[in-house]
This record gives structure tokens, sequence and C-alpha cells, in this order.
């Protein structure tokens, strides 16, 4: 029997993981990346193994983080040790699990565009697509929802600095907005260097609304409100997709990552769940003969016990105004001190009636 063809668009984290399982399960891969691989990247380098579904990153990592700041009105330290999160050099991984599909058999194309117009071609020539091309996909050009991303998606801008980052350590330190505006962020890759970004997550957030320009200048601000100073290395931004669509395949397409909307809602990162889409997409199509459940069923079924908890959490802090996300954070970080008896019993009317769906954020935070 011909082993089946399938075309993975796209060399990010869904797409290579794709590659990967797919060529470990016995499917011809071939793999198109636009550019180079590992170049290009538009990420905070966080990873974030938030559903404990996906293998500590076997290279590019930079340190486990152990340690997280979280700032409001205060600032406090949350213990990260019983949760997998890593500091990463994407650019780095991408490379090793391009490594890794090629060791297990597939084909990999670098500086290989592909267009929307291409698609009916290659559906003439593979038995399955995968469309890992993130933002807007090139299956939304197509078949016309590429608004899709720009409507459901946190509003991103990000510098990579050089400069003295001794005092943060093996730190990510995050500043946290009130009524789900947000958050930004400083992500030391090392005493040198470090991603310093700002992003606004609710849709009805007027900030999330600024101009380009604007978002700049708040960036700005925001780092000489927190003292960090250096030398810009590069400059990115962008949409971050956190509302996972409901039909994810069209005809032979799958949609995966960032193409499929699979980024956390609650803080943005989706790099787990861009490895999850894409192993799972090619696991389906080689269980496919027979198989009751649509792709987009399979994905949903997978991810919505941890989006369902992460939406409800997500209205938690959309109700909370700076006094109260300050009093959040000191829970978080058990600072018992700073919540003090009184403002906890006054606040804990407002959380209790989902105190269940607090308690899973702590532990799916800090074990």
């Amino acid at each position: 029997m011909d082993k089946k063809r399938v075309c993975v668009i796209g060399a990010g984290p869904a797409g290579l993981s794709a590659a990967v399982e797919g060529a470990r399960l016995g499917l011809k891969i071939d793999l198109f990346e636009r550019s180079e691989i590992g170049k290009h990247i538009r990420c905070a380098e966080g990873f974030y193994d938030s559903m404990h579904l996906v293998d500590k990153p076997e290279v590019g990592v930079r340190y486990k983080v152990d340690e997280a700041l979280l700032k409001v009105k205060n600032e406090y330290r949350v213990g990260c040790r019983n949760i997998n999160l890593w500091m990463i050099d994407r650019g780095e991984w991408q490379q090793g699990l391009a490594e890794q599909a090629r060791a297990e058999g597939a084909r990999i194309f670098e500086k290989a565009r592909i267009t929307s117009d291409q698609l009916a071609d290659l559906e003439s020539e593979y038995d399955w697509i995968i469309d890992a091309t993130g933002v807007p996909s090139i299956t939304s050009v197509r078949y016309g929802f590429r608004d899709y991303y720009k409507r459901n998606g946190a509003v991103t801008v990000q510098y990579i600095l050089k400069g003295d980052f001794t005092s943060l350590g093996e730190r990510l330190k995050f500043l946290a907005f009130p009524h789900y505006k947000g958050y930004f962020w400083v992500f030391p890759k090392s005493s040198t260097t470090a991603n310093v970004g700002l992003g606004y997550f609710d849709p009805e957030c007027k900030d999330r609304n600024l101009s380009g320009k604007q978002l700049w200048a708040r960036l700005e601000q925001l780092m000489a409100q927190e003292r960090i100073t250096g030398q810009i290395i590069k400059r990115t931004g962008g949409i971050v997709p956190i509302r996972l669509r409901e039909q994810l395949q069209y005809g032979k397409v799958l949609l995966v990552g960032d193409a499929a909307g699979c980024a956390s809602p609650l803080h943005g990162g989706g790099i787990d769940t861009a490895l999850i889409t894409g192993r799972e997409a090619v696991r389906w199509i080689a269980g496919n003969k027979g198989k009751k459940s649509s792709f987009s069923d399979t994905i949903w079924c997978i991810l919505s016990p941890k989006l369902d908890v992460e939406k409800g959490l997500c209205q938690i802090w959309k109700e909370l105004d700076l006094e109260a996300l300050d009093k959040a954070a000191a829970f978080i970080a058990q600072n018992w001190q700073n919540i003090g008896i009184m403002k906890l019993m006054r606040y804990s009317i407002r959380l209790l009636p989902k105190l269940s769906t607090g308690l899973r954020l702590r532990r799916g935070l800090i074990g």
C-alpha cells in the first residue's frame, strides 16, 4: 500500500512537529518553509508546557525557570519549580527539530514560498496538506477569513535588547494590567540579552486599537517605568491568535498552530499547543481510515479542558481592578502579608463563586 503523501507548509513549531511525527509514522512528508528554518522569529521565547503533553526541548534551552516576578502595584516572587517552563533560543530549537525531521525521513525545502493560489495544485499532488503558515494563514486568504486573526488576537510589540540583565538572573518578569488588558514582560535569555515586550489581549480594550507608533511609545514608557534599558537588537511584533477556530479543516487542508488560533487566551503562549496540534494532525491522517471524529473535533477534545479553564480565568481577570488584581497576584505568590485578612475577606466575596477555577489556576501555575 502506498504511503500517504503529506505537504506541510511552514516550519515553525507546529509544522516541524508535524514533520517529525509524520515521518515517524511512515507518512511521506514534504515540508516547505518560505525563509530559512530558525530565522525571522517573532516570539518572547518562553516555552510553557501547560498541559504536560510535550517533551522538554532537547536543544536551545537557556535555562529552566524556577521563579518569576509578578508585578501589579507590588512585585511578588512566584515559585515555578513545579511547572514545565523554560527559556529557549527558539531559532536554535527549531533547527534541532528540523534535523530530527530529516533524520526520520522528511524532506525539507527552505526558501520555498507557498501562496494561497498554489493550494489547489497541491491538493491534487498530495493526499493531505497541513497549514502551519501562521497569521494570516494561506488557507484564510483562500477561503476569506484572514480578518479572523486580527479580531481574535492579542496585539504585541517587542524588542530584543542587549544590556545588563544580571539583576533578573534566570527569572521572567511580568507586569499585569487590570481588567484583562494584558501585560508587559521582560524575559532574559542571558545576563546580557532579553526579550522585552507588551501585549494587549481584551478585544474590548481601547489600548488594543492603538496605532503601531502609539504601541511602540507605550512600550518605551513601560521600559522607562520599570528601568529597563539596553541597545535594541531587533524590533518585532504582530498578532497572536488567542481564539481557537471552530473549523480546522477545509477539504484536504488541516490548520495547526497559529493558523488554527490556538495560542493561550490567558498569557498568549502557544508553543506547546502548536506542537500538540501539529503532532495530532499527522496522527489523525495516519489513522484516518474509518475515523468517526473530524480533525476539528479531535483538536477541540484535546484542547478544550485547558481553554475552558483559561477562559474562566480571563473572565475573572477582566473583573479585577488594580487593587483586586494586586491581591490576586499576592495570592498566587502566597504572600499573605500583602493580602491582609480584611482585604482577603473583601475580595473573596468576588472570587469565591469561581474559587474552584482559581484553585485550578494556582495548581496549573505552580503545581
